[in-house]
C-alpha cells in the first residue's frame, strides 16, 4: 500500500483521535528564535502511538494523528516527517490526504531537519545533494539549492526570511598566525611569523529573488527584525547591530544579542540579559539569567533555574515556574506566545498555556 492509500485508510479508519494528556516532543530550533510570522497551528504527540498531529489555538485537534513528527503550521502549510522524508501538510489533508507538498527532503540521520517551516512565503529546504535553497507554497524551487553545508561549521548555511532577507555563510580556506601553547604567534628558523590554514565563516544576506543583498563580511549574524539585525565581526567577540543597507547602527557591546520584534531585543551584557530599543537605549535593564524575544507583548525570560513571561515593562506577566527541556539533543527554552498560545515544561510534562498563565493542552 502506498503512502497516501495508507493514509487515507487511517483516515477512514477514525484515526483523528483525541489527544490524550502527555509529553510532548517538540523541535527547539538550534539556530535562530523564531520569527514573529504567527503560527497557525501547534504541533502535538499522542504517546499512545507516538504519533503526531496539530492542534488549533484552543487545543482542539485539526489534523490526524499519524505521522512520524510534526513541526512549523505557518502561512498554509505544515511541517511534517513521514518515512525519513518531510513534506508539507495543510487543513484539506484531514478529508483527502492528500500532501500539500510531498514528503521528498530526506533526512541524512537522525535529528537533522531538511526542511524548515514558512517564512516571507519561502521554507528553507535541502536536496539529495547536500545544497540548500528555498521553495515556495507549491513546492518549487524559489531559489535554487546552491549553499553548501561546511564539516567545519555544522548546521544549516543559510537562514529563514524575515524582513525580505536570510542570512548566509560562505566558507573559505584562508591563513592566520599559528599560534603556541603559550598563545604567543610561533616562529620559524627564520624568525618569520608561521602561518596556518583554517576555514573561514563569513556571513552575508539575500533578497528574495536569492540576489546578494550584504556582501558576507560578518563574523556571524543573526535574522534581521524591524529593519536591524545582530552581526559579529572578527575583530572583536560583541555583538552590534546594522540596518538593511548594511550599516552599524548599533555599535558593538554586548555579549549575545536576539532580534528586534515589538520594539525591543533582548541583549546581555556583563552576564545578565535586558532589553534594548532600536536606539541601543536600556528599556528593561539587565537582571535576567536568559531572556527571549518578545511576541504578543510577552517575553520568555529566566530568573535562578525557573522560566517566566515579562511584560514590556520588565514586570512578571507570567511568574516563573517553568523548566528548560531537551529537544532533539538541543537544550530548550519556553516558546514565545504565538496565536494565543506558547509551550512549556511544567512538572516533567510539555504542556501549552495562554497569556493568562492557564494549561490548554492537554484538558485538565
Amino acid at each position: 500500500m502506498d503512502r497516501r492509500k495508507r493514509f487515507t485508510a487511517l483516515l477512514t479508519a477514525g484515526v483523528l483521535l483525541l489527544l490524550t494528556p502527555a509529553v510532548i516532543k517538540f523541535l527547539m530550533p538550534a539556530q535562530a528564535e523564531v520569527q514573529p510570522h504567527t503560527a497557525e497551528h501547534f504541533p502535538v504527540q499522542d504517546p499512545q502511538t507516538g504519533q503526531w498531529g496539530f492542534i488549533d489555538s484552543k487545543g482542539e485537534p485539526v489534523t490526524p494523528v499519524v505521522f512520524d513528527w510534526a513541526g512549523d503550521f505557518r502561512q498554509g502549510r505544515g511541517l511534517i516527517e513521514t518515512d525519513g522524508a518531510m513534506g508539507y501538510i495543510d487543513l484539506t489533508f484531514a478529508e483527502t490526504g492528500d500532501w500539500a507538498i510531498f514528503p521528498r527532503f530526506k533526512l541524512k540521520h537522525s535529528g537533522d531537519m531538511p526542511a524548515h517551516g514558512f517564512f516571507d512565503g519561502l521554507a528553507l529546504a535541502r536536496d539529495d545533494d547536500g545544497l540548500w535553497g528555498y521553495i515556495d507554497a507549491e513546492g518549487k524551487w524559489a531559489i535554487k539549492p546552491r549553499f553548501p553545508e561546511s564539516r567545519d561549521y555544522p548546521g544549516v548555511p543559510a537562514g529563514d526570511f524575515s524582513d525580505g532577507l536570510a542570512w548566509f555563510q560562505v566558507v573559505e580556506m584562508s591563513e592566520r598566525y599559528q599560534l603556541d601553547a603559550d598563545g604567543e604567534i610561533e616562529r620559524d628558523a627564520d624568525d618569520k611569523p608561521v602561518m596556518e590554514a583554517y576555514p573561514r565563516r563569513r556571513f552575508g544576506y539575500i533578497d528574495r529573488s536569492g540576489e546578494v543583498f550584504i556582501e558576507p563580511r560578518f563574523e556571524i549574524a543573526q535574522d534581521f527584525g524591524e529593519g536591524l539585525a545582530a552581526v559579529r565581526r572578527k575583530s572583536h567577540d560583541l555583538w552590534g547591530f546594522i540596518d538593511r543597507a548594511g550599516k552599524p547602527v548599533i555599535s558593538p557591546r554586548f555579549e549575545q544579542a536576539g532580534r528586534f520584534s515589538e520594539g525591543l531585543c533582548a541583549v546581555r551584557e556583563n552576564g545578565l540579559w535586558g532589553y534594548i530599543n532600536p536606539k541601543g537605549k536600556w528599556v528593561i535593564r539587565p537582571r535576567f539569567a536568559e531572556a527571549r524575544q518578545f511576541l504578543e507583548g510577552l517575553a520568555a525570560a529566566r530568573e535562578g533555574s525557573l522560566w517566566g513571561y515579562i511584560d514590556a515593562e520588565g514586570k512578571w506577566a507570567i511568574e516563573p515556574a517553568f523548566d528548560e527541556f531537551e529537544a532533539y539533543g538541543h537544550p530548550g527554552d519556553p516558546r514565545p506566545f504565538e496565536n494565543g498560545l506558547a509551550q512549556v515544561m511544567l512538572n516533567g510534562e510539555r504542556i501549552y498555556i495562554n497569556a493568562a498563565g492557564e494549561q490548554v493542552w492537554p484538558n485538565q
